[in-house]
């Protein structure tokens, strides 16, 4: 009987390096900077560099960052060394970037970016602009919904990269 478990696992490690390719469980251990993660299997072994989209490459791109310590299905690429996040448990962030426009949202709020212009900044420029203004005649601007405006502004959105 153990002849035959030890052929029934030969087969199986040997049907896992050149068989079809399987998708798998991990848990995400770190996030890296150039769209990949950190994994380690359920099964055992780990990856430092399973891919987050299909081509790691710069440009255009819709990627959805798992939580460090979440779970993720990840595939195998053509029976080489090489993995790909196919669905993510728990998000950590969403990224969508297209020419010089990035959108991102986290916890810490929305970014619309463009050429290195913010939707914050502009908000926090015009409401700060207003707020200086001082009326001789007739009636001043509301500084309280100024203000109310200026920090819900800066709760919703953010700055950043």
């Amino acid at each position: 009987m153990k002849e035959h478990e030890e052929i029934s696992n030969r087969l199986a490690e040997f049907a896992s390096k050149f068989g079809p390719t399987a998708i798998v469980q991990a848990k995400v251990t770190a996030v890296n900077n150039d769209d990949t993660i950190a994994v380690v299997f359920l099964e055992g072994g780990s990856v430092n560099d399973c891919r987050l989209k299909a081509i790691i490459k710069d440009g255009n791109k819709v990627i959805l960052i798992p939580a460090v310590g979440s779970i993720v299905l990840v595939g195998r690429i053509d029976n080489s060394d090489d993995y790909v996040v196919i669905a993510v448990h728990e998000i950590s962030e969403i990224v969508q970037l297209v020419g010089g426009a990035k959108y991102s949202h986290n916890a810490d709020g929305f970014l619309f970016k463009k050429d290195g212009d913010d939707l914050l900044s502009v908000f926090e420029m015009i409401i700060e602009s207003v707020l200086k203004i001082v009326v001789m005649q007739g009636t001043n601007p509301d500084y309280a919904k100024l203000q109310q405006a200026l920090t819900k502004a800066q709760n919703i959105l953010r700055n950043g990269t």
